[in-house]
């Protein structure tokens, strides 16, 4: 990386090879149901990593045990045990124990594609301008249900080819060399959720030099039911709301206020909650209107409660962070002027 790297993104598929080293890492908590699958998939990988590092953030399933077990019939894992540590914490440990300068970060609750790791190193070897490397994800959903809630949710690959350089990669799909990761100060500790997404706008400040390799896919298992899913998208908003990452919120907050006043000018002109009620209906039915897959599901009928189940989430889950951001930084401001004034007494 250097001063000549441009935030451009190149969809890359094949070239002149040349053999590089990779660390791959992950951290995880907690994923008793999942990690077999995960590593399964990890240590099947026709690119197999140079290394694997795992952070445990306090697991108390069986997750840790699982791992040694698979470490015991020869997995080359390196396990790293960090109780109380944050998604970022663990990435960041991970990353200062990797031996290599090529990271690859994925999640556990994923299947990674048996050709998900080739795919991710290869524009680092046609290209050695590359600094980071998206790679894609999609939903493993396995009900109707879930299947419904990745319609409404998931990004669609057709959409992002239109203007790839716009994509933030998920850390569940990425690779990065490890100079960058050093350079705009790893991930972000202080937050729980939306430390990739912040991340890698640091990347792209930093002009790093991004690539987006659609082949290399992860499979990211959906939310079982609507609990689950109100709980993910509640604290995916409340870490956007804490990092002030709010691009993607201003036109929920407007339409949801435009509504309401519609609703208290309804009092006096009742006319108007009619035209309240068809804007409501179109609301929520134009997604099934525009996306024929999801008139193919059993579970039709949910498709307007989950979309108002996400909206509410993410109203919730921003509206939270934003308050949490405010009040830390008040404190803080009021702790330091506390030790000012005592220090100056």
């Amino acid at each position: 990386m250097g001063k000549g790297c441009k935030h451009v993104s190149q969809i890359v598929g094949c070239g002149e090879i040349k053999d590089i080293k990779v660390s791959l890492i992950c951290t995880l908590k907690n994923e008793e149901s999942s990690i077999k699958e995960f590593l399964d998939s990890l240590l099947s990988q026709s690119r197999p990593p140079d290394e694997i590092i795992i952070v445990d953030g306090g697991s108390i399933d069986r997750t840790v045990e699982i791992i040694k077990s698979y470490i015991e019939k020869g997995a080359p894992i390196k396990l790293i045990v960090k109780n109380g540590v944050n998604i970022a914490e663990g990435r960041n440990i991970a990353i200062k124990n990797a031996e290599y300068d090529i990271i690859a970060s994925t999640d556990a609750g994923c299947r990674l594609d048996k050709d998900w790791l080739k795919n991710l190193v290869r524009p680092f070897e046609e290209d050695p301008s590359v600094d980071v490397v998206a790679g894609w994800y999609e939903a493993d959903a396995r009900t109707e249900f879930e299947k419904c809630v990745a319609e409404l949710t998931y990004p669609k690959l057709e959409n992002v080819l239109k203007n790839p350089d716009k994509f933030l990669p998920s850390s569940r799909s990425v690779a990065f060399k490890k100079k960058c990761w050093e350079k705009v100060g790893g991930y972000p500790e202080w937050l729980y959720t939306a430390e990739d997404t912040l991340f890698d706008l640091n990347l792209k400040k930093a002009g790093c030099k991004f690539a987006f390799a659609p082949h290399a896919v992860v499979y990211w298992r959906v939310r079982p039911n609507l609990r689950a899913v109100f709980k993910q998208h509640y604290l995916y908003a409340k870490g956007n709301g804490e990092a002030g990452l709010l691009f993607n919120y201003r036109l929920l907050f407007i339409r949801y206020t435009l509504g309401g006043l519609m609703l208290i000018l309804g009092f006096v002109y009742p006319q108007i909650w009619i035209a309240l009620l068809i804007c409501i209906l179109g609301y929520l039915l134009v997604p099934l209107v525009k996306n024929k897959q999801l008139r193919n599901f059993k579970v039709l009928h949910l498709v307007p409660i989950i979309i108002l189940i996400l909206d509410f989430a993410r109203i919730v889950g921003c509206l939270t962070g934003i308050f949490n951001k405010t009040f830390k930084f008040s404190f803080s401001v009021v702790v330091k002027k506390c030790k000012y004034f005592s220090c100056t007494q």
